[in-house]
């Protein structure tokens, strides 16, 4: 089953509205002081509808938006059609483990957990070594992922979310099934949307992610050419993981 599909893609802003991307790209901004990188140019790996790329590109960095999904992509473009030149970003449709942006970076992000779409060993591998592929020696690479003792402790539970615009609303509900084994979670979103009493279309997807446990994702940083920096609570650079943290920062630099 493919997933960001057009619904789901269409929908995806609306669903997220209340995800902080500016302070997010803040705190790229403070890893970026901290560990004494001055980047003029962002990979931006798995990007979706852009926002990470675009705050950043509002901020005078050239940026590189990657991702897998035609339909997110379509909406990224759609929201920068007017920007002025040096505010666009360009958006590359690719695999993270097999794309090729023909240049190379002062640093690379991936956020939302992106890394955790690169669910078997050699997915993981092969995506590290591609975006190391990309960056500059020195460079940053900035990524957060769903951090194992959490997701076995804490555990996901099932959740309903509704918006409303006015007559419209869109529904939806996501479960997960977490397998030990394979340190992975299905997670299975179910969408509906609305016009008053009009039904104007559903969609379900399932996302198979990975949570990674902390020495695991260094050592995985280690074989694909990097320096582990930093390994933190989401969305703080300085506060130790526990196992209440559902989400983990890693700040690595290419070697």
């Amino acid at each position: 089953m493919s997933v960001f599909a057009s619904l789901y893609a269409n929908q995806y802003d609306t669903l997220y509205s209340d995800k902080d991307y500016r302070s997010e790209c803040d705190l790229i901004e403070r890893a970026f002081g901290k560990f004494d990188t001055q980047p003029r140019n962002i990979l931006d790996v798995g990007c979706g509808t852009g926002n990470h790329t675009i705050e950043l590109a509002r901020r005078g960095y050239a940026c590189t938006g990657i991702d897998l999904s035609h339909a997110m992509l379509e909406e990224a473009a759609r929201k920068t059609a007017t920007a002025a030149a040096e505010h666009a970003p360009r958006w590359i449709q690719g695999d993270a483990r097999t794309f090729d942006a023909g240049a190379t970076f002062d640093a690379a992000v991936m956020m939302f957990a992106v890394v955790g779409y690169l669910t078997g060993n050699d997915d993981v591998h092969a995506g590290l070594h591609n975006v190391r592929r990309h960056l500059k020696p020195g460079g940053l690479f900035v990524c957060d992922f769903w951090y194992g003792p959490a997701v076995l402790s804490v555990r996901p539970s099932e959740r309903v979310r509704v918006l409303r615009n006015g007559a419209e609303q869109t529904i939806r509900a996501a479960s997960t099934a977490v397998d030990s084994f394979t340190h992975t979670a299905d997670v299975s979103f179910r969408l509906w949307k609305l016009d008053g009493d009009r039904f104007l279309g559903e969609t379900m997807e399932t996302h198979r992610m990975r949570y990674f446990f902390p020495q695991e994702f260094k050592l995985l940083l280690e074989q694909a050419g990097f320096e582990s920096l930093s390994l933190s609570a989401f969305p703080e650079l300085d506060r130790p993981l526990s196992d209440e943290s559902w989400n983990a920062l890693s700040v690595a630099r290419a070697r």
